[in-house]
């Protein structure tokens, strides 16, 4: 039985974005919540610097990445199996495979995540990706909520913004592809998800509350595709895809389907997710 109904799975093919409600329970989000807070809290142990003295990319996030490899109490919820058949549902696959999950926490006073498209940081070619992007209290225009252009997921790749350095990067809003579009702010509440396709041009505000604005997200591929480019990336060369290679293996586990109850266990390797880490973004 289907999850989402037919309209909302058009109008994410028509916008490369929509929101969904009700697909989680808010009580049982509380309770990832507080394991997200705890991994959080362990990864970034130690770091004591003020948001000032950050550079320009971790002003706009604190970001722990796949947090399912190490933290049991998340663990569920990256694997949650309404949000993954949803997953597969919009991209009108028949199966999905875990690409990463992360918390993107934006401090109060942080700057804006400028507007970008995902899947040009990743040598995944055309392959069909999809984020889940997971509030852990109401999302707003004040705090930080994500903005989507309408569309631009059929435009295709556009140029990788680096959002290591904004100041130089290439500003992906000017592109003529765009034709002055501007994001489109969607807010939501605990309990919804905010779904976007890996070429939808996205972003997010500066947090002006003093409150940090918590967040979880978990990012989906379509099952069944190669991997594209020889870029150095953590997931695949782990795993050991090469080039022409199919995208599976360690640390890429299959979301949907999979039998109820069915937690993959992390990878033996866990190496690099121990720690913040940010997109890779090739030359």
């Amino acid at each position: 039985m289907a999850v989402l109904n037919l309209e909302v799975v058009a109008r994410f093919r028509e916008d490369g974005y929509v929101r969904t409600d009700g697909l989680i329970d808010r009580d049982e989000l509380e309770r990832y919540g507080s394991a997200i807070d705890r991994a959080v809290a362990s990864r970034t142990a130690g770091d004591e610097r003020a948001l000032v003295d950050k550079t320009a990319y971790e002003q706009s996030f604190v970001q722990c990445m796949r947090l399912w490899e190490t933290d049991l109490g998340v663990r569920p919820l990256t694997f949650h199996p309404t949000l993954a058949q949803a997953a597969a549902e919009l991209l009108e696959v028949e199966a999905v495979r875990l690409w990463q999950d992360q918390a993107l926490y934006k401090e109060p006073g942080g700057r804006r995540t400028d507007p970008h498209q995902d899947a040009p940081f990743w040598p995944v070619g055309d392959a069909p990706l999809v984020s889940a992007w997971i509030p852990l209290e109401p999302s707003t225009e004040a705090n930080g909520a994500l903005g989507y252009i309408p569309g631009s997921h059929r435009l295709g790749k556009l140029r990788t913004v680096d959002l290591t350095s904004p100041e130089v990067a290439y500003d992906i809003l000017a592109d003529p592809a765009l034709a002055g579009r501007r994001p489109i702010t969607v807010e939501a509440e605990v309990g919804s998800v905010v779904w976007h396709h890996g070429s939808t041009v996205h972003g997010a505000g500066p947090n002006a509350t003093d409150a940090t604005r918590r967040a979880f997200t978990i990012v989906y591929l379509a099952d069944g595709y190669r991997r594209a480019k020889p870029w150095p990336n953590f997931p695949l060369d782990r795993a050991g895809v090469g080039v022409g290679d199919l995208m599976e293996g360690e640390g890429l586990p299959l979301a949907w389907p999979r039998p109820d109850g069915d937690v993959p266990d992390p990878p033996d390797r866990v190496g690099e997710s121990t720690g913040p880490q940010q997109h890779v973004v090739p030359s």
